[in-house]
């Protein structure tokens, strides 16, 4: 008896149907994913631990590190597939051997195997590799079944990665949840993946916008009217900025000025140019276009992919590649006759064209995602738009070419030199597949320009001085920050370090990524609002924590993308048997225990920095930090400090101690006693309270969202200048020159 362990019911459906009556002579059964999974903290530490109303032993900083151990991990059954394991086992019991039938990554390689090695199995076992479920894939794939040790090193890859994922998360989860009084978790990919979030959002809201100008001409020749813009001869002078850009708009209007009257034309090129098809999707690839067309996560796209996948529509969608076997070229006409491809385009459609897509030496684990031929029905809305997208992405491949010509003309005008570039469409090739909104990638608009040539002469109509902003980057959506764990080595500024990452790593994998936000957000450091990711103010707080030193508290490696993504290096030389899953998890195991120890021990804080308890302003937000103290005066006394502060001095008073968490501000207790001011324009009905500076100048203070305003020079009983925003609180500064008596003192002497 031979058994498929198929690596869940859907798999396990489509192997039994494209074998067809092959499948009797296999016994075919399947896992849930992952039917078993590490054991907990608690299984490796003291029994003497105290235990939890709940039976479950105490967190506590003297049992960290927590490492099991080469040779004593241990592995549990999930409960809801404790039935299902035992039904395996059962199998196993008399087979005469097994066929491992997970998904083709290292993950599917795992899950089996780890059930054969839990279950004690010694037999022989073989591995199909299923790309797609279609019968004809299935029946390609049995044809030729591998021995199943070949695959090991992708286990001992995916099991390392399960250890270290483990050794992180449990041990600095509890560290820093005990250190700052929160619970906080950390992870080896989502820590540094919530810190892209964290630090874009920071240069958004730090971002101040820069003017500057562009100074436009517009022309015409006899073959019609076009626009050039103007090419300064230096732009690192005066009248410019560190970018380049112009910033004198005076300089601006004389250059304007001079687009009037005769010119020529200096230089004219046209050059026909062509653009193939871009190559397939990718995972990564294919959310990042869903992301930003249709609004759906990343979550989303892999469920969809995965649902399209398993219905045998398309091929395995945890895929890292963009390009295609040549093994599989072959298959293309059959393929193309059951996608619905346009008729009026079919007769462009050729089954032998050969796209750079085509390439078996840069195939990795898995090819680029396909469709498999199969007849798509009965799909939802939201499958529907992804297999548009993988089906055309497919087809385009065997679409001509898009030709244009690009075409770019330098005037002379004014002693002064301009250039115009433009586009003219030849054949729209392949674009024609997506109708008028060309590719679903990224595409530049076309702009009409006239022929012309070289010395020809031109009419300056007028010139124009047009304003521009600089814009902050955007936030991050989906598929932005998954193509930013993609792509990692565009957010390092260390040129070795950038080099290295550039060619093989990211944050995270295919298979992981989706799974990575979503953690995040039901974790609550990151959110979504439409099509954005924002940070809130829990990650924002975590990723500050983390990033202080480590004799501050910090761990400032677990935000460094580059120590994930290098781990992610490490895990690839595992899965290519370059180095053992044992070296590698040694390596972590290091740096745990050096966090810990380092940690624990940290000084320049009375009683060290694990007695410092931390959290969120309550008043500052976003990345504002505050720190419980204890008073030196009454040790049953404890009260908040925040750590923002403007010109050295906090920008509101200390908070109270509720039960162990932040509470309101002292200074609003102050401010009940103090003589009332005007209204606050912030707060209807607020009364501000009378304040003074240190050098006894008096202004208005809103003790609800801490504005403070001078009082008015014409009128000192009413406000004047506004000193401090809304939520920034603190202490209002003196203006220069202002020397008026105490606002008191002047009542009471009738000034």
């Amino acid at each position: 008896m031979i058994v498929i362990i198929a690596e869940k019911p859907s798999m396990a459906r489509a192997i039994k149907e494209g074998l067809g009556t092959a499948a009797e002579k296999y016994v075919v059964t399947n896992a849930f994913g992952h039917i078993l999974e590490q054991a907990e903290p608690d299984a490796y530490t003291p029994d003497d631990v105290p235990r939890t109303a709940k039976g479950k032993k105490k967190w506590r900083m003297q049992d960290l590190p927590i490492i099991p151990g080469q040779g004593r991990w241990k592995m549990v059954p999930k409960k809801e597939a404790k039935d299902q394991l035992g039904k395996i086992i059962g199998l196993l019991k008399g087979a005469d051997g097994v066929i491992n039938a997970g998904d083709p990554d290292r993950e599917g390689q795992l899950l089996i195997d780890e059930i054969l090695e839990y279950a004690g199995y010694q037999g022989r076992v073989q591995r199909v590799w299923l790309a797609s479920l279609d019968a004809t894939s299935v029946q390609k794939a049995f044809a030729k079944l591998e021995d199943n040790s070949k695959y090991h090193p992708l286990r001992d890859a995916a099991q390392a990665r399960s250890e270290a994922d483990w050794l992180v998360g449990m041990n600095f989860t509890r560290m820093m949840t005990i250190l700052s009084g929160d619970l906080y978790s950390i992870g080896r990919v989502q820590t540094p993946t919530l810190a892209l979030v964290v630090r874009r959002d920071r240069d958004i809201e730090s971002f101040t916008p820069r003017g500057y100008f562009e100074v436009i001409a517009y022309c015409s020749h006899p073959n019609g009217a076009f626009i050039a813009k103007w090419q300064p001869a230096q732009n690192d002078g005066s009248g410019f900025d560190e970018e380049g850009r112009l910033i004198d708009r005076q300089l601006a209007e004389s250059i304007a000025a001079k687009a009037r009257g005769h010119g020529q034309v200096k230089t004219f090129e046209a050059k026909d140019q062509k653009q193939a098809a871009p190559l397939p999707f990718s995972l990564s690839a294919l959310q990042k276009v869903a992301s930003a067309k249709y609004g759906l996560s990343a979550g989303d796209v892999l469920s969809i992919a995965q649902s399209l996948y398993e219905k045998k529509f398309t091929s395995y969608p945890r895929s890292d590649c963009r390009y295609l076997p040549e093994e599989q070229f072959g298959d293309a006409g059959r393929i193309l006759k059951g996608l619905p491809i346009p008729q009026d385009l079919r007769s462009l459609v050729d089954p032998v064209r050969h796209h750079s897509a085509w390439n078996t030496g840069k195939i990795t684990a898995h090819h680029a995602m396909i469709p498999t031929g199969e007849p798509a029905r009965g799909l939802a809305p939201d499958e529907e738009k992804i297999y548009d997208l993988i089906w055309k992405s497919y087809v385009a491949l065997f679409l001509p070419d898009y030709r244009y010509r690009a075409i770019s003309a330098v005037i002379d005008l004014g002693v002064e030199i301009w250039k115009s570039t433009g586009r003219q469409d030849i054949d729209a090739g392949w674009k024609t597949l997506y109708g008028v909104d060309g590719s679903d990638e990224d595409d530049e608009e076309p702009s009409a320009i006239p022929v012309m040539r070289s010395g020809d002469a031109v009419e300056g109509q007028k010139g124009e001085v047009q304003a521009k902003r600089t814009k902050p980057p955007a936030r991050f959506t989906d598929g932005t920050l998954i193509d930013a764990m993609s792509n990692i080595h565009k957010f390092v500024t260390d040129p070795e370090a950038k080099k290295k990452l550039k060619e093989t790593s990211g944050l995270g994998t295919e298979a992981t990524r989706a799974n990575i936000l979503d953690n995040l957000v039901e974790k609550g450091y990151i959110e979504r609002k439409g099509k954005q990711v924002l940070s809130t103010q829990k990650g924002r707080a975590l990723v500050w924590r983390l990033e202080l030193s480590r004799e501050a508290g910090g761990m400032p490696e677990m935000v460094d993308p580059v120590t994930t993504a290098l781990w992610e290096d490490r895990l690839s030389d595992v899965a290519e048997a370059k180095i053992s899953m044992e070296k590698f998890t040694a390596g972590i195991e290091r740096m745990v225990a050096y966090y810990v120890d380092t940690l624990r021990t940290a000084k320049g804080i009375e009683g060290g920095a694990a007695a410092r308890q931390t959290a969120a302003c309550p008043i500052c937000g976003g990345e504002w930090i505050v720190t419980r103290y204890q008073s030196k005066r009454k040790k049953s006394v404890f009260f908040w400090i925040c750590n923002h502060k403007i010109d050295e001095q906090p920008v509101h008073p200390l908070l109270a101690d509720e039960h162990g968490k932040p509470g309101t501000s002292f200074g609003d207790r102050e401010d009940k006693n103090s003589p009332e001011g005007p209204e606050c324009p912030h707060c209807p009905g607020q009364k501000t309270q009378i304040r003074q500076t240190k050098s006894n100048n008096d202004y208005f203070r809103c003790s609800k969202c801490q504005a403070a305003f001078s009082p008015d020079d014409a009128n000192p009983d009413s406000i004047g200048k506004e000193w401090l925003k809304p939520g920034q609180g603190g202490r209002a500064k003196s203006r220069a020159g202002h020397k008026k008596k105490p606002l008191a003192s002047r009542r009471r002497s009738g000034t």
